[in-house]
């Protein structure tokens, strides 16, 4: 089990999630973050430094968009 940071939670609002995500997948390793297939079929989180930092619905989505975070550096 691999836990990491909700930087969205609000302890007020349960909407934005819990404090912390859960996943039993394997992360892949893409440019020096991980990307968990949290919600199979459904929610792909990249996450840095033990934070989850952008969510998105595919693979090929998360790697996009840690390419874009790469050349925004």
């Amino acid at each position: 089990m691999t836990t990491y940071k909700n930087p969205w939670h609000k302890p007020q609002n349960p909407m934005y999630g819990p404090e912390n995500y859960s996943t039993d997948s394997k992360p892949v390793l893409y440019c020096n973050y991980l990307i968990y297939e949290r919600i199979a079929g459904h929610v792909w989180d990249v996450v840095k430094d033990g934070a989850c930092i952008t969510q998105l619905a595919g693979l090929n989505g998360a790697k996009r968009a840690i390419d874009n975070l790469q050349g925004a550096a």
